[in-house]
């Protein structure tokens, strides 16, 4: 799945297999072509505090935090449109998903993610090179 994936971002290309439904009744379309976004910082802003909740404990109400509902605030905010579907895609609409586009979902935003990374390694490097030659 991860060669097939990577191959799709490549082309701009991104498929679900199972699909998510647009419509109702007779005019119920299957959607299956994901478009992908890069996040912003009130994305990454508004996706962390999504995933706070007040947990009581012994010592009173804590804040906490959980990776996983980071980890799909921020998909859900990624995705720009599946199909006919416009993003960002509501939680509800997320959870109806399956697990194998799920699994997809999040691996193309892992990807996605680790190339941004290598990209800004890569220019922080040339950066340091031409500041290091001065």
């Amino acid at each position: 799945m991860v060669a097939e994936v990577k191959r799709q971002l490549a082309e701009g290309c991104l498929a679900i297999k199972d699909g998510l439904p647009f419509g109702q009744g007779d005019e119920r379309e299957m959607q299956y072509d994901v478009t992908l976004r890069d996040l912003t910082g009130k994305d990454i802003i508004e996706a962390e505090l999504a995933a706070e909740r007040v947990v009581d404990t012994r010592q009173g109400p804590q804040l906490v935090r959980s990776p996983a509902m980071i980890s799909f605030e921020m998909l859900r905010r990624q995705i720009a449109r599946i199909g006919r579907i416009n993003g960002p895609l509501p939680m509800t609409l997320l959870r109806q998903l399956s697990q194998s586009d799920i699994e997809r979902l999040l691996l193309a935003q892992r990807l996605r993610n680790s190339a941004l990374v290598s990209a800004l390694s890569a220019e922080s490097g040339r950066l340091d090179a031409v500041s290091a030659s001065d």
